[in-house]
């Protein structure tokens, strides 16, 4: 794993999304909080690019705190399966490295891939309600928050219940996925 990704690995959500807004801020490339320009008026597909243009902050932030575990995930499955006796047999038959990897090895490495995608939606979720927060985008963080502030019972009971939906969903896609791409599994059933 390198060294980025290490680093990332290991830095709290927080500072990554406050180290994101500080350093465009510091740029002045890009606007900041909010999903529209309020000083001009904006209509049509300059609003839905303006509303774009606002909200790849938080997303460049959700995809620099998942990325390193997917990466780290992935290379130490590959390290797993490329160590294993059917990947040294089929190396000793000849078989060149690029098929080796696309159709031998990624396959049976791409399992513990799978089982994450249900715990990765979970976490995307709680991070995108933080990164919300933060960078000032009008979504389900913010409204979570003021919903805690105003004793709306209701709404923060019915977001609650929206991410662990989407968690056991998350798992259910994982675990259907897991028995279409594995045959061992479907074997055992």
């Amino acid at each position: 794993m390198s060294l980025g990704s290490s680093f990332l690995f290991r830095v709290p959500v927080l500072a990554i999304i406050l180290l994101l807004i500080a350093f465009f801020v510091r740029m002045g490339i890009m606007p900041l909080g909010g999903t529209a320009e309020w000083n001009e008026a904006v209509a049509g597909w300059s609003r839905i690019g303006a509303a774009g243009l606002h909200l790849l902050i938080p997303a460049l932030a959700l995809v620099m705190v998942g990325l390193p575990v997917v990466l780290q995930h992935t290379c130490t499955a590959m390290k797993e399966v490329l160590d294993s006796p059917f990947i040294q047999a089929a190396r000793g038959h000849g078989i060149p490295p690029a098929r080796l990897l696309l159709r031998h090895a990624l396959p049976v490495a791409a399992n513990p891939l799978i089982s994450l995608f249900g715990l990765s939606l979970a976490g995307l979720i709680g991070t995108s309600l933080l990164a919300e927060v933060v960078s000032g985008w009008p979504g389900l963080g913010p409204l979570f928050v003021q919903s805690i502030f105003a004793r709306d019972f209701y709404v923060v009971i019915a977001i609650v219940m929206l991410s662990s939906s989407l968690l056991v969903i998350g798992n259910l896609v994982g675990d259907l996925l897991l028995f279409a791409a594995d045959p061992r599994i479907r074997r055992t059933t």
